[in-house]
């Protein structure tokens, strides 16, 4: 009790000092007052000197601060522990109460209350103080003339006939920040008309309030000092494309292409590759579009590392710009080693080796070539299948050619941002020592673009994989003979189908306090082979069609995933998650093949139950067949995920979540009984777990550990499935069957 009452933190404190406690701002008729809360938070950040973070009565941070003798070095651990983990005390003398008023009333005159006026009272006591402001607000002025040049022709012209689509309304309350958008709207709009030297600083709006009580008169017009460039618009000379810029030793030759000069030294590129990406075009006018639009497809292209734009006055030609645009390439080769630990929540861990090759530039059009090599070796440590071991072994390779190929979908000038045809192909050995052997093989051709900043697309018209049950065990052939629906899926089987993902993506916004992300995604197999088969070939009723003596599959697979994030305050957000997936096996199928069904449960998902452990359906594996370790897979899958983040001290961080969710069958499994998807029921199947997590944010890379227990398991009777009365974290023995703890890299969505 006498270690718990020091920690105020209050000893330190010397005479005629306060440790600051916090600070109340009181505004008369609020009500009256439009945007509440973005007022109060900007108010509030007016305040720079912060409270210490308290803990009921106590201080921690700031205690802990106080224990650590003055470091004699200002890096190392004890200085990170005072100063970073710790807390120094906030002292009130520090605050400047006189000014912080004055600066409440400035940014209440930013928004039309031109008569607030704000006033302070201190409440200390023997160690510690706090301030009061108290503002009288008054009622808001409104616009009530707008007025822009009347100008007929040049740049007094163009602004004038912005007027109609002003943000800037008769009768609304003043406030500076549409003054400041509106400013930055006229010379978005003069840009693209080739006024490249304009700014909107150049923009001066006056305001008068004397004519009318609580009115204000608008008047825009351009500033006197106006440098005589900003006058005029501005169309391009020459283009000049600098395709292998370099400081040391740069002496490149120049040619005339397509009306381009393409200067290079080393000709690494087909200059048509590069030329593919620039926007702006020689004898038209500058337009800022074009010119980010430019470096964003230049540096879309995958080969460069930096993409500037110059432009700079014709010397002969005044009325002219010339355009250089400057680039600097990736070094064309590039080889990584990365060497990693896996310890996951199902009791496996080991280590994984990988090794990548880099090519972006292969051919001449700067294609990119990457390979790699990859294997991981895991051992069970610890329950009934302590010692059983797993590997893994991948060789994967891709070729990304940045056009559409052989296929040309766009035409230079379209909306087609960053083409990319991609070429992949792939081998798998997955190794489950004393059980099974599965490989496989794959291949695609696919085509990614971009329609805005926020849409793409990726369409792989070509999408082959092939899979192979090799060796297996009498323990796991034993298993296959009760489960001859989860024998099928093992079954070799070619995957010759098709696929596309839509993906809208509006999380990376800035300034936006909600953000929202949607893919959607239809994969669909084996029609094609299905129809020609059906000519070619007659089976009996009940036989599959096979291709190269291989059974294909054939389905129809589709899965939506959405994301929506927002944010309460500067340091708390709310995620949420929904996924929904069916797949549907037809004609030569009777069940999904195994790479294409879906699972649940683990790190980034239902974090309350092992990886793959839940499902389908209210089926649970028996007890006699659990060390057989199968994943539990079904057709259908319904996930949902809500997770409330917050800031906990610099780059620890916090979250609360649940989730909720299953897997099921789309037809009926005898051996698995309860699996299939119900519409009347399957609300009643859904697992649901809770719990809580910790991360570390260094912002290029966060290691995360979650906590969670079920709240609901699906498999138990009806009746029992809700277990949050059965918490009991004292219990060693609910503890096992209960808590699960995740580690993993990144969030889990």
């Amino acid at each position: 009790m006498l270690l718990l009452s020091a920690c105020t933190g209050l000893r330190p404190v010397v005479d005629g000092s306060h440790l600051y406690t916090g600070n109340s701002i009181k505004i008369d008729s609020a009500k009256t007052l439009s945007h509440k809360a973005a007022v109060n938070s900007e108010l509030e950040d007016l305040i720079k000197l912060k409270p210490n973070r308290k803990l009921l009565w106590m201080r921690p941070l700031l205690c802990l601060h106080n224990l650590i003798k003055e470091p004699k070095n200002e890096k190392g651990f004890w200085h990170w522990m005072k100063y970073r983990l710790g807390e120094p005390p906030s002292i009130f003398e520090k605050l400047n109460p006189e000014q912080i008023s004055l600066a409440i009333d400035n940014r209440l005159q930013n928004r039309g209350y031109f008569l607030a006026k704000t006033s302070f009272e201190v409440d200390s006591g023997k160690k510690t103080a706090s301030v009061k402001f108290s503002v009288i607000l008054g009622k808001p002025y409104k616009l009530n003339s707008i007025l822009y040049p009347n100008d007929t022709s040049g740049i007094g012209g163009e602004i004038s006939q912005l007027r109609s689509s002003s943000l800037l309304k008769e009768g609304n309350t003043y406030n500076l920040s549409d003054f400041e958008n509106e400013r930055i709207r006229i010379d978005s709009v003069l840009k693209e008309k080739g006024y490249y030297y304009f700014n909107p600083e150049y923009l001066l709006f006056t305001a008068d309030t004397t004519t009318m009580s609580g009115k204000v008169n608008v008047r825009l017009k351009l500033k006197n000092e106006m440098p005589k460039e900003a006058f005029r618009s501005f169309p391009l000379d020459e283009v000049y494309i600098f395709d292998d810029y370099s400081l040391i030793d740069y002496q490149p030759d120049t040619m005339t292409i397509d009306g381009y000069k393409y200067v290079s030294q080393y000709h690494m590129f087909k200059p048509p590759v590069i030329l593919n990406s620039v926007l702006l075009e020689k004898d038209k006018l500058y337009s800022r579009n074009d010119h980010y639009g430019t470096i964003r497809n230049l540096m879309g292209i995958g080969v460069y590392k930096f993409a500037i734009a110059r432009f700079v006055l014709n010397d002969s030609l005044k009325e002219k710009m010339k355009a250089n645009i400057i680039l600097t390439p990736y070094k064309k080769i590039s080889l990584s080693t990365e060497i990693n630990g896996a310890v996951k929540n199902t009791g496996f861990a080991g280590p994984g080796l990988k090794l990548s090759y880099r090519n972006r530039n292969l051919l001449g059009g700067a294609e990119l070539l990457t390979v790699s090599l990859g294997g991981n070796f895991e051992t069970q440590l610890k329950g009934d299948t302590k010692g059983q071991t797993s590997y893994q072994v991948t060789l994967d390779g891709s070729l990304t050619l940045p056009k559409f190929e052989p296929f040309k979908f766009a035409r230079k000038g379209s909306k087609i941002l960053f083409p990319r045809t991609i070429i992949s192909a792939g081998f798998g050995l997955y190794s489950r020592v004393n059980l099974y052997d599965l490989r496989s093989f794959s291949t695609s051709l696919g085509y990614s673009w971009k329609t805005s900043e926020k849409v793409s697309h990726l369409f792989r018209p070509i999408d082959i994989s092939y899979t192979n049950l090799g060796k297996t065990t009498i323990e796991f052939e034993e298993y296959l003979q009760k489960n001859p629906t989860v024998r099928k899926s093992f079954e070799e089987q070619f995957v010759l189908g098709g696929s596309y993902t839509f993906i809208y993506n509006d999380l990376n916004r800035e300034k936006k306090r909600a953000g929202f992300f949607i893919s959607e995604t239809i994969d669909v197999s084996g029609n094609l082979a299905y129809g020609v088969a059906n000519i070619t070939s007659s089976l009996p009723s009940g036989e599959s069609h096979s291709f190269l003596g291989v059974p294909f599959s054939q389905f129809v697979r589709i899965r939506n995933e959405e994301k929506y994030f927002y944010t309460v305050t500067k340091t708390s957000v709310v995620g949420a998650r929904l996924i929904i997936g069916a797949g549907l096996p037809y004609g030569n199928s009777s069940i999904m093949p195994y790479n294409k069904q879906y699972f649940i449960g683990g790190p980034s998902s239902l974090r309350a139950f092992l990886a793959r452990s839940v499902g389908p359906g209210s089926y649970h594996i028996p007890d006699s067949v659990n060390d057989v370790a199968i994943d539990q897979a079904g057709d259908i899958t319904i996930e949902s995920n809500l997770e409330y983040r917050f800031d906990i001290i610099r780059n620890f961080k916090g979250a609360i979540f649940t989730d909720a969710g299953n897997i099921w069958l789309a037809r009926e499994d005898l051996q698995r009984i309860g699996g299939k998807f119900d519409f009347n029921k399957f609300y009643s199947q859904l697992a649901v777990g809770a719990g809580a997590g910790l991360r570390l944010d260094f912002t290029f890379i966060i290691l995360r550990l979650d906590a969670a227990v079920p709240l609901r398991k699906p498999w138990l009777p009806d009746g029992e499935r809700w277990v949050i009365n059965k918490f009991n974290p004292g219990n060693s023995s609910w503890r096992k069957e209960n808590l699960v703890f995740n580690i993993a890299i990144g969030y889990p969505f």
